[in-house]
């Protein structure tokens, strides 16, 4: 972390202390300071969906924003612009699905196969939680430096090969970052960070209320949120469901 010292000897020594200390800690020590430093396993166990509500600053301007998510992989990503909802992604369990009003349709479409499948593969619940028993691994691979902040680096490794690189605070033990490479189009093959901080307590959990995701080292989307519900009575599964046409209504 970044340390304002007065004295260099006095800064020298902190720092050596804190990096030795920083390499003792174990995988299972990371892992368990950091589910006990977010509210326990056994009450993120009880999380069966989410609600967040706020801003989202895109280069296009800031706009409030809607996001809903529930077990075991259902979400949804809705955006206001100009009193018009567009449904940025959605996820219903089987279909991935979009609806843009401006793009001169008032009606939802199907997401391509590929960016159905991506959805697919994204866990609503922590993938800390349980990795072992859902055939995922982990690797410490030592300490880094984001933005200023000491972490840990810790790389895991899904069932289906996905990859993806966890840093966690090494004060806090909170994930500060989270790392990937894309692998579907049009970005495949680019590097996507997401940040997380500004961490607040919501129903005894301690959740990031600031978001914001970089492509190829360019912010893509940043969050901001207002309020977050934890398994809100107004999220059910219909929330997810892609629209009929109106044909089909007939």
């Amino acid at each position: 972390m970044k340390k304002l010292l007065s004295i260099l000897s006095v800064a020298l020594f902190t720092i050596a202390s804190f990096q030795v200390q920083a390499q003792d800690a174990s995988l299972d020590e990371i892992i368990d300071n950091y589910f006990e430093n977010i509210g326990g396993v056994d009450a993120w166990k009880k999380v069966k969906s989410t609600k967040m509500t706020g801003t989202t600053t895109t280069p296009n301007g800031v706009f409030d924003i809607e996001v809903i998510g529930m077990e075991p992989n259902l979400t949804k990503i809705t955006v206001n612009v100009q009193n018009m909802e567009i449904v940025f992604s959605a996820y219903d369990g089987e279909t991935g699905w979009t609806l843009n009003p401006f793009g001169g349709s008032t009606e939802a479409t199907k997401m391509p196969e590929e960016a159905t499948a991506e959805m697919k593969k994204q866990p609503f619940q922590d993938e800390f939680i349980d990795y072992k028993e859902k055939g995922s691994t982990v690797e410490l691979l030592g300490t880094k430096e984001i933005d200023g902040t000491e972490t840990y680096e810790v790389k895991l490794v899904k069932k289906d090969g996905t990859e993806k690189f966890y840093y966690f605070d090494t004060e806090n033990f909170v994930p500060i970052m989270q790392k990937q490479t894309l692998e579907t189009p049009p970005m495949n093959g680019m590097v996507m960070e997401t940040y997380m901080s500004d961490y607040q307590e919501v129903d005894g959990l301690m959740i990031a209320h600031s978001v914001e995701s970089k492509v190829g080292g360019q912010s893509a989307m940043e969050m901001t949120a207002e309020k977050i519900e934890i398994n809100a009575e107004s999220v059910t599964k219909e929330s997810f469901m892609m629209p009929k046409k109106a044909d089909d209504n007939k």
